[in-house]
């Protein structure tokens, strides 16, 4: 290892243990934990993210990464899982130790795991493929950085965007109301959006416009948040939460995001073999 990475190696170490203290539970007594499913919910989260870029490096990663470098990676691949996902999502209203484990708030949990999962999807994205399918250039650690962080801030504008056409701000919603239906529609978008960008920086590297194509499903799920948004606004006031309607509504809603966004793999997979068929 180089300097350079030495360097980042130093920085992913530094804010994985940032991200940890951040968001530590291990101080709250025992009790917070009793009949509190939320903690687990945060960190099977981190569990799942983790294990996507594992098995990404173990299956789909460039062939020179092996040894220390699969170590490196999983590195900083924690440290974006903790930081860039886990913490951020404070941000939105969903604070680990206070929401979840002080005051036991599901909704909190659905929104930090699937914001946790979703950047594991795209950090896991970016290690997968060849630097550089056409030579023997093996690359280096800034492919995978720079996709990841363009993917990442990606993630930010649509889910700003989805915010945006939401009904009133989401961290009310989520730490008065604790409404799980709007926290779980919201970390499905999250999760379909994460898998979009992870497929969109995955593959080997034949250029910016190949890799980031598929993000234009994006624009899909944002037209489902629109459609769902004009269809709320015009039922009945009666049609309250009590009754069902925005219930089975942002149920709906969840239910196109998944089959929009994990579709369109099979969809741009479909393409591509037409495409280049021979």
């Amino acid at each position: 290892m180089d300097g350079s990475e030495v360097f980042v190696l130093i920085v992913s170490i530094t804010l994985a243990v940032t991200g940890i203290a951040v968001n530590t539970t291990s101080r709250l007594h025992r009790l917070h934990f009793r009949d509190n499913p939320a903690p687990g919910i945060v960190r099977l989260g981190v569990i799942v993210a983790m294990a996507w870029v594992g098995y990404v490096l173990w299956r789909h990663a460039d062939p020179s990464v092996t040894g220390i470098w699969i170590v490196f990676y999983l590195v900083m691949g924690f440290a974006a899982v903790k930081m860039f996902g886990q913490t951020v999502a404070a941000a939105y209203g969903a604070r680990t130790r206070v929401d979840v484990g002080e005051r036991r708030n599901v909704a909190a949990a659905l929104l930090i795991a699937a914001f946790t999962v979703a950047t594991g999807l795209i950090f896991g994205g970016s290690l997968w493929g060849e630097a550089d399918p056409w030579g023997d250039d093996d690359g280096g650690w800034w492919i995978p950085v720079s996709f990841f962080l363009l993917g990442w801030a990606s993630l930010l504008v649509v889910f700003a965007l989805f915010l945006r056409r939401e009904p009133g701000k989401l961290r009310e919603r989520l730490r008065g109301a604790r409404s799980r239906d709007d926290a779980r529609a919201a970390a499905v978008f999250l999760l379909g959006a994460g898998w979009v960008l992870g497929d969109a920086v995955a593959g080997d590297f034949f250029g910016w416009r190949h890799a980031l194509a598929t993000s234009a499903w994006l624009a899909g799920l944002l037209i489902v948040r629109e459609a769902f948004n004009v269809w709320s606004s015009r039922r009945p006031v009666e049609d309250s939460e009590e009754s069902g309607g925005i219930r089975i509504g942002r149920l709906l809603e969840s239910a196109f995001y998944l089959v929009l966004a994990f579709g369109s793999t099979r969809i741009e997979r479909a393409i591509e073999a037409w495409a280049f068929a021979p």
